[in-house]
């Protein structure tokens, strides 16, 4: 079970994904070599699978991150999907996003991340995996 992130150059005046017009296209973050540049520099040592998954280990936690587009296409958005139990994870989520210029959106809670609200919004999906995964336990 992963913390599921979007970082999307999403529009600023926006306080929630309904405030986002229907129409509205994401402009680019960059090419896809510049976007695995930005996470190899935010990211040190995550390693790259011929598919083009971004696997990081990270103090107590790892992050896989889809971004398979050719060196020179344009990126709209990167995913990153969280394990493990350390609050950093919420740092480097935050770190993406602001070396991309762009903006973080947790998919548990609804909301964009800032540094206010990260660490809450970690924590409380660690206590729903935690409490998802107890449920599956005989």
């Amino acid at each position: 079970m992963s913390w599921d992130v979007f970082i999307m150059r999403f529009p600023p005046e926006a306080r929630a994904m309904d405030e986002i017009a229907e129409d509205w296209d994401p402009p680019s973050l960059g090419r896809g070599r510049d976007i695995r540049t930005v996470l190899a520099e935010v990211l040190p040592g995550i390693e790259y699978s011929q598919s083009g998954w971004g696997d990081y280990e990270g103090p107590g936690f790892s992050i896989s991150t889809p971004v398979n587009e050719a060196d020179d296409a344009p990126v709209a958005g990167v995913s990153l999907f969280i394990h493990g139990d350390s609050e950093a994870a919420a740092h480097a989520a935050l770190a993406v996003a602001d070396e991309l210029k762009a903006r973080a959106f947790d998919t548990g809670s609804g909301d964009f991340l800032t540094s206010d609200s990260a660490q809450s919004a970690f924590s409380a999906w660690r206590a729903y995996r935690d409490r998802v995964l107890d449920q599956r336990v005989p």
